[in-house]
Parts: C-alpha cells; sequence; structure tokens
C-alpha cells in the first residue's frame, strides 16, 4: 500500500503540475496572440505616421508655394505702385511744361498787342510751332502712360523729349 500511495501521490503531483503547464501553456498563447496584435497595431500606426509625415511634407510644400505666390503679388503690386507713382510725376511735370507755354502765350500776345499799339506790328505772335509743342506734350503724355518700357529708358526719353520740346521753344523766341 505504501507503493499506492506514493503512486497516487506521484500520479496527484504529475497531474497538478500538467494542470500548472497547461495553465502556462495557454497563458503562453494569450501573450503570443497579444504580441501578435500589439505588432499588428505598431505596424498601423507606423504607416499611419508615414502617411501623415507625407500630407504635412505635402502641405508645408502648398505653404511655400503659396508663400511664393503671395511674395511675388506683393513684389508686383510694389512695382506697380512705382509706375503710378512715376507716371504721376511725369503728367505732373508736363502739366507744369503746359502752364509754362501758356504763360509764355499770354505773355508774346500781351507784347503783340503792345507792339501792335505803338505801330510797330512785327506780327511774331505766338506761332504754331509752339502751339505744337504744346499738342506734343499731351500727345507725350499719353504716349508715356501706355508704353511699356524700363525706368532707365523711360527717364532717358523723358529727358531727351523735354530737352527737344525746349529747344523748339527756344528757337521759336
Amino acid at each position: 500500500m505504501a507503493m499506492d500511495g506514493e503512486s497516487t501521490m506521484e500520479a496527484l503531483e504529475r497531474e497538478k503540475e500538467e494542470e500548472e503547464a497547461a495553465a502556462l501553456r495557454e497563458a503562453w498563447e494569450e501573450r503570443e496572440s497579444r504580441m501578435a496584435f500589439l505588432e499588428r497595431e505598431v505596424m498601423g500606426l507606423k504607416q499611419a505616421n508615414a502617411e501623415s509625415e507625407m500630407k504635412v511634407r505635402s502641405l508645408e510644400r502648398k505653404v511655400g508655394v503659396w508663400e511664393v505666390r503671395e511674395s511675388e503679388e506683393r513684389s508686383r503690386r510694389v512695382r506697380v505702385e512705382d509706375e503710378v507713382r512715376e507716371k504721376v510725376a511725369e503728367i505732373q511735370a508736363l502739366k507744369q511744361r503746359i502752364l509754362d507755354l501758356e504763360t509764355a502765350k499770354v505773355r508774346d500776345d500781351a507784347q503783340d498787342e503792345q507792339n501792335n499799339a505803338l505801330g510797330l506790328g512785327l506780327g511774331l505772335g505766338f506761332v504754331w510751332p509752339v502751339v505744337a509743342a504744346g499738342c506734343g506734350t499731351v500727345v507725350a503724355v499719353f504716349y508715356f502712360c501706355f508704353r511699356k518700357r524700363t525706368l532707365k529708358e523711360r527717364s532717358k526719353s523723358f529727358v531727351d523729349y523735354q530737352i527737344g520740346q525746349f529747344k523748339q521753344v527756344k528757337g521759336q523766341i
């Protein structure tokens, strides 16, 4: 019987060990499945992270493009404002020139009247080339306003034009 008691004890111990082994195997399998699930989650998160990084880069590129467009537009606007200021200054100069010519005409008319009153009657009066020069300034205003050239070319041609006009008027007087 002693043997029977020992074999029963051994059988119970073996059974207990088998139950523990089965419980450990079950826990092991549960942990392995949990580990596989977490690995899939990590892979999914890495993929989502890569996609979001690509979206961020794409959005950064788009923002860069918008910034460049905005900068170009601002530059264009400043350029147009400068051209408008320049045109206004040219128009003011031409208006002043017209005023000067009209003043010279009035002075010449007064001189002619005075000469006629004195009997000198030279008949110089306000000659048609001076009137043509006044009309030429108006044409020049429109020409300068509606053509597109660089600032250097515009300022040079404007100065040349003014010098020519001055020489014409001086030659007529």
